[in-house]
């Protein structure tokens, strides 16, 4: 018996011995080869879906897609617990803040600061983001504020001084006055001012009254309890 003689393969092509006739080498990218072809063995190759791992050896993707996945969850996870937990404490110390300077302020109208007194357990503590529409809902406070601000009274500045302090014009002015039996000329400027800018707020109410020396009108401010 005659012995299978194996030819000599050329560049690119391999024979094990399994074949009568030299095989064309695989062709694989860099990321997925694991042995380059010889001329006895073919190219040895990662399978699809896999990849080559640092070890020398092929590992299935789809395991580090899912280990990337859960670290990403974990993140979100661990940074929405932390965003949640710095919100809730800023809220306290607002609130404790708020409620420590209502205490030092209650009834010290000498304090430009002592404007408004307000509960702030789950309030918003801002002057600034109170609405001036507060002002016209508190029917007994707003009724006071007309009763020291919108009679004419010598030497002491009125709702005529808050209405041209709010920008508008003279005859505006004496039209709400012209109707004062029947409708205040200060509820009138308020209703305008909110209209006109909604965004308006009790701050600036505030600073207009100390402008204008009417801490009388401050005080009344400072008995109110808003509840955003």
């Amino acid at each position: 018996m005659h012995s299978k003689t194996i030819r000599q393969c050329d560049d690119g092509k391999y024979n094990d011995g399994t074949h009568e006739l030299c095989q064309e080498c695989t062709n694989c990218t860099s990321e997925l080869l694991l042995k380059n072809c010889t001329k006895e063995s073919n190219t040895l190759c990662c399978n699809p879906g896999e990849e080559k791992a640092p070890d020398g050896t092929c590992r299935n993707k789809s395991k580090d897609w899912i280990t990337t996945v859960l670290v990403i969850l974990a993140i979100v996870v661990i940074g929405t617990i932390f965003i949640t937990v710095l919100i809730i404490l800023q809220k306290r110390k607002r609130t404790s803040l708020c409620e420590e300077n209502n205490e030092s302020y209650a009834g010290d109208s000498n304090n430009p600061a002592a404007y408004v007194h307000f509960k702030c357990e789950n309030q918003i503590c801002d002057l600034e983001m109170i609405p001036l529409q507060k002002v016209l809902d508190n029917i007994d406070m707003l009724e006071e504020l007309i009763m020291v601000l919108d009679p004419d009274v010598k030497n002491r500045k009125n709702t005529r001084h808050i209405a041209a302090r709010y920008g508008l014009q003279a005859n505006w002015i004496i039209y709400a006055y012209s109707r004062m039996d029947h409708y205040s000329p200060l509820k009138s400027v308020l209703e305008y001012v909110v209209s006109k800018n909604p965004d308006s707020t009790v701050q600036e109410f505030i600073n207009i009254l100390s402008q204008i020396g009417r801490n009388d009108a401050v005080k009344i401010l400072q008995k109110m309890i808003l509840i955003n």
